[in-house]
């Protein structure tokens, strides 16, 4: 049963007028985490979401939570630990919403038990492009309209409120670090780890001189120490010499916002940054918003570099062989490349993965330079290209560079267009290629 304050603000939605012209977009106070590699200016007409941030109510019985679609995983996981649950996945950005998160593909170190973050939806709230509001589940007549809104991005309507799943949460996780010298063992390991009943959490990273972690996450009562992320270590550089982290299960969900994964460099002003900055400024949403003063601080970015920020999803049987081809051919500085297991139900329209299996999840977040004589996005273009001739998907948060047909093959087209039929049916809204694809500036 939602809440009196909820049904007020969906009232005042329907009154609310939408200024300009031309398609819906959402217009918001939080910072975005979508990273399109060209710019983009359109006319638009705004709607804004921004008092749908709140949390609404949590049945312990039932283990679920509803939330409002623009309250970020920050609000939403301090909420949930209070009460001893977790979302089945928390995204590791404070700043991501729960909204964007479904629309969007949300993954984390939960992924091997729990799939994607719309594997948890049970129940959600959807601005329709034409104005409408209607609630999807999957026994009613929009049934449709929930396994289409994972990969949407806003092209089928906004989530007003979610009805998510959850899972028992304990207040430390400990997680054991192991090293291994060869990908074939690594991710031998990896998967055998994803089928033990005692694990909570997955991940792993690894680097071009060939050290290849694995973190294993568990939460406990209690901890004999709780190691600081925030003023004393970069969590990726502390997982590289612990061989035990002791963290607040908060600290750990979040454990990559705070240097915003690998992206805030090390040494000089930037440990003293570390060390006295305001709390405020610690994390993805300070960086997000003022990347571009941070690129002119002591130790900028080569005026040569462009990002490689994406996730790749391949079947398990070809990991060894996408891993292989990352070290091989790309260069990232010294960062570490980032890995999860995934294993989804499946069900999803417009990311088709098959259900119950198991995927492993590539992923990239972090500026490069871009190789000498090569065209712009190089490295981007020949991972896709691995990660498709594998057999696999990847996400959209970034752009991509297909034609619309491989598109349509990739990302269930033919499907989609009976939903925009339906929810979007006189372009109210972008379409997804046009919303994705990249497009040069000379166009």
């Amino acid at each position: 049963m939602t809440s009196h304050a909820y049904r007020n603000k969906v009232s005042r939605l329907g009154q609310q007028r939408q200024s300009g012209e031309g398609q819906l977009r959402l217009q918001k106070k939080s910072v975005s985490n979508i990273f399109r590699y060209d710019s983009r200016s359109t006319s638009s007409r705004r709607v804004r979401l921004d008092e749908f941030n709140e949390v609404i109510r949590l049945d312990p019985v039932d283990r679920s939570i509803e939330v409002e679609g623009l309250a970020t995983y920050e609000t939403v996981v301090r909420y949930c630990l209070d009460w001893g649950f977790l979302p089945l996945v928390s995204p590791e950005l404070k700043n991501i919403t729960v909204g964007g998160a479904i629309v969007g593909i949300g993954i984390e170190s939960t992924g091997f038990r729990y799939g994607f973050v719309h594997d948890g939806l049970i129940e959600a709230d959807v601005f329709l492009p034409g104005g409408g509001v209607v609630t999807a589940r999957a026994d009613n007549e929009y049934a449709d309209l929930l396994r289409g809104l994972p990969n949407s991005y806003g092209t089928l309507g906004y989530i007003l409120r979610a009805q998510m799943k959850l899972q028992p949460a304990k207040p430390y996780v400990r997680v054991q670090v192991q090293e291994f010298g060869e990908p074939g063992e690594y991710l031998e390991a990896m998967k055998e780890t994803a089928g033990q009943p005692d694990v909570d959490f997955l991940e792993g990273q690894f680097f071009e001189d060939g050290r290849f972690l694995l973190s294993i996450g568990t939460m406990v009562e209690s901890v004999p120490r709780v190691d600081d992320i925030v003023r004393t270590n970069v969590y990726f550089r502390l997982v590289e010499k612990a061989d035990v982290i002791y963290l607040s299960t908060f600290d750990y969900i979040f454990r990559f916002d705070y240097d915003w994964f690998w992206n805030v460099p090390e040494g000089g002003f930037f440990d003293l940054f570390r060390k006295y900055a305001p709390r405020r400024m610690r994390g993805s949403r300070f960086y997000t918003k003022y990347a571009a003063l941070m690129s002119k601080l002591p130790g900028e970015r080569n005026p040569d570099s462009e990002p490689l920020i994406q996730d790749w999803e391949v079947p398990w049987e070809n990991a060894e062989k996408i891993v292989r081809f990352a070290l091989e051919n790309v260069d990232l500085g010294g960062r570490p490349w980032a890995a999860v297991p995934i294993r989804s139900p499946g069900g999803a329209t417009l990311y088709p993965v098959q259900p119950d299996a198991l995927y492993f999840n590539l992923g990239s977040y972090c500026q490069v330079r871009r190789p000498p004589g090569m065209a712009p996005y190089h490295w981007t273009k020949i991972m896709d290209q691995c990660c498709y001739d594998l057999g696999g998907i990847k996400m959209l948060y970034s752009s991509i560079f297909v034609d619309r047909q491989k598109f349509d093959e990739l990302y269930n087209g033919e499907a989609y267009r009976k939903l925009t039929a339906k929810y979007n049916p006189v372009g109210d809204a972008s379409y997804l290629y046009e919303k994705v694809a990249y497009r040069p500036q000379t166009e």
